[in-house]
């Protein structure tokens, strides 16, 4: 009797480690994703900054309105 009630605690404590394992890494790959997120974000506006820097014109420096023509 007393082996079959040390069997179903450690079911039971086996449970809870498994709870436990599995929300540590459920947090852990959420911390990756956000990493992973930033610095992607981080990436695409460093090269958009590139592009679409300071003096950039959208209507083209060179182009004209059409009124020449």
């Amino acid at each position: 009797m007393n082996a079959i009630r040390i069997r179903k605690e450690n079911q039971v404590y086996s449970a809870e480690d498994k709870r436990a394992l599995a929300m540590f890494n459920y947090e852990e790959k959420a911390k990756r994703e956000a990493k992973v997120m930033s610095d992607l974000s981080r990436l695409v506006q460093r090269h958009m900054g590139e592009e679409l820097g300071p003096n950039h014109d959208p209507f083209g420096a060179g182009k004209t309105d059409g009124a020449d023509d």
